[in-house]
């Protein structure tokens, strides 16, 4: 066919090589096909004139490719060679029609099926663009999703790397990688690379690690006191064999003679686990005992307590914890069976009434050197009247809670004067400073311990006086004293050092909301050197320079810095490094402390935040 027919009018563009070579040997397409995507040439709608595609070959389908994709001889046959106008149609008339069914087939085709099917004829353009082009990567993420097959897919869990399964949402088998991805509505299924792009999903995100599941904290555990450091060793075998006879108490018939120190560890070890009763209670009983101390009684009634008076008739002192059940006739009792009597200390007597004090004081009389008092709301002005005239002798004496404590009791008290300790604390009503400093004008000489805490009125009116009276002052309660002041409290310590008084060795100061630098220079100053125990609780705006002074208190074993906010690492190591005794050191509420706090051998750190979150 000559080229000739070309000219006729028709504008043409460049060609390759290829498409020359071949229009030389007459070799023209057959029909106006297409390749991929690529559209044909329009082709005139006239009826004389011939239609004309691509100049190139024709590739026959019905001809299997070579493996190189390359167009022959055997896979071309010739076509029209004239150009003509307009738009291809296909046999049925409809536009594009053609293509389309050359796409569907391509999509219906098997993904994992390795020979491609055969299909109809398509045209090919020869341009030599065409030819080099390279095939898509993949189907991309817009692509349309594959339909399922029509058996489903079972559950199951992810399979080794390297081994087959079946994608959820095509069925097909697939490999297995570390980037296999789940089926996003069919849990335990699992997706191909290609039905991940058809999901929108990348099939090559790294997978997200799970959070690291946090360890439930139990009731016990959130409750319990960090120490930063304990002492550990290997427990005597003298312990092992008190904390066995704490164990089986009920099943002890008489501890003998395991001597007083033992005797206390055993009562300390059952009622920690409230195990004393009235059947249990006798083992510490002895007529041969001067001392008894018992530290849970709640569960002992009012013939427990006389039992006790009958079967210790020598005791000299007796402590009780928690007497709750404690009765009048019992301790009116006690003044004729416990007759060399000489301190008594009570937790909790709430239902003694002052019936029951009157005929304990008249019977022990002289003898009686201590009275300590806690919680009992019966106590009234008539059984302080009672206790100063039949006890003239007393020492030590504690009122701390007793309900109707106030200014009254002044006078009655300012008569004991051989006191040296003296707890007018927790009132239920706070003392004034007028009754205070009437007292300590008339008992403070011999004083050596004072406790005042929680009178929530006393001011820096009554610093001067204790300082004036309590010439042998060793031990000083202030907590919870809302109204002293900084400078008073620092003048306080300063007066003492004036007038030569001895240094404390036992001071309280917790809750001073408005102490802070100049009250602990001055009292570092006075009683650095004897000072033994100190809590500062409370004081917020003390710095952390002047905190560091109580590196010289040198005899310092406990130290309580709770809620001190600008207390650092550097002050704890300053504390640390001079006070050569310290054992015990609480540092509740300091939030600048971290876990590199640094340590001691031999001291507890209580209360580093860190540890507890």
């Amino acid at each position: 066919m000559s080229r000739n027919r070309r000219s006729g009018g028709a504008v043409r563009g460049p060609a390759s090589a290829l498409t020359s070579f071949l229009a030389g040997l007459g070799v023209e397409p057959s029909a106006p096909l297409t390749w991929g995507d690529n559209s044909s040439i329009p082709a005139g709608d006239g009826a004389n004139e011939e239609a004309l595609a691509h100049d190139g070959p024709v590739i026959n389908d019905d001809a299997a490719l070579d493996p190189a994709g390359a167009v022959t001889a055997r896979t071309v046959t010739a076509g029209p060679s004239q150009v003509g106008e307009g738009t291809p149609v296909d046999e049925d008339g409809s536009v594009g029609s053609r293509r389309k069914k050359i796409k569907d087939d391509y999509d219906s085709d098997s993904i994992d099926s390795p020979v491609p099917r055969k299909r109809g004829k398509r045209g090919a353009s020869v341009d030599s663009d065409d030819l080099d082009a390279e095939t898509s990567a993949g189907p991309s993420k817009s692509a349309t999703p594959i339909p399922k097959k029509n058996r489903a897919v079972r559950p199951g869990p992810l399979k080794a790397i390297g081994e087959f399964m079946e994608c959820g949402e095509c069925a097909n088998k697939f490999t297995v990688t570390t980037y296999t991805k789940e089926h996003p509505t069919t849990s335990g299924t699992w997706l191909c690379v290609k039905c991940c792009y058809a999901l929108n999903i990348d099939p090559f995100a790294k997978p997200k690690k799970a959070a690291p599941q946090k360890k439930a904290v139990t009731k016990d555990a959130r409750g319990k006191v960090i120490h930063y450091e304990e002492r550990k060793g290997v427990t005597p075998l003298g312990d092992l064999c008190i904390h066995m006879i704490g164990k089986y108490i009920e099943d002890v018939d008489q501890l003998g003679d395991i001597g007083g120190i033992n005797m206390d560890k055993v009562c300390k070890i059952i009622s920690k686990s409230r195990r004393l009763t009235p059947e249990t209670a006798p083992l510490f009983y002895s007529s041969e005992r001067k001392d008894l101390m018992m530290y849970d009684c709640t569960l002992l009634g009012p013939p427990a307590y006389s039992a006790l008076a009958n079967l210790c008739p020598n005791l000299e002192t007796l402590h009780l914890h928690l007497c709750g059940q404690l009765s009048t006739d019992a301790v009116a009792g006690w003044g004729t069976s416990l007759k060399h009597l000489k301190r008594l200390e009570l937790f909790g007597p709430f239902l003694v009434r002052k019936e029951g004090w009157i005929k304990f004081f008249k019977a022990a009389g002289k003898r009686l050197q201590g009275l300590l008092v806690t919680q009992s709301p019966r106590i009234d002005l008539e059984t302080v009247e009672a206790l100063v005239k039949e006890c003239p002798n007393l020492r030590e004496l504690r009122l701390a809670e007793v309900g109707q404590l106030d200014a009254d009791f002044a006078g009655p008290l300012s008569k004991l004067k051989k006191l040296t300790l003296l707890d007018l604390s927790s009132p239920s009503t706070s003392l004034a400073d007028d009754a205070v400093i009437s007292i300590l004008s008339k008992v403070g000489k011999n004083l050596t311990s004072l406790n005042l805490s929680d009178n929530s009125e006393l001011t820096d009116a009554i610093l001067p006086e204790i300082a004036k009276h309590c010439t042998s002052l060793r031990k000083l309660y202030l907590r919870n004293l809302v109204e002293l002041t900084d400078e008073g409290l620092g003048g306080f310590f300063a007066s003492l050092k004036a007038l030569g008084r001895p240094g404390l060795d036992t001071v309280d100061l917790e809750k001073g909301h408005d102490l802070g630098d100049a009250s602990l220079a001055a009292l570092v100053d006075h009683s650095g050197e004897t000072l033994e125990k100190l809590s500062i609780l409370g004081w917020k705006d003390v710095s952390a320079d002047t905190v560091s002074e109580l590196a010289r208190c040198t005899a310092l074993k406990e130290l309580d810095l709770g809620w001190c906010r600008n207390v650092t690492d550097f002050t704890i190591k300053d504390v640390l490094d001079g006070c050569d005794q310290i054992r015990l050191l609480r540092v509740w509420g300091c939030n600048q402390l971290t876990d590199a706090v640094p340590r001691k051998k031999g001291v507890n750190i209580i209360g580093i935040e860190t540890h507890s979150i």
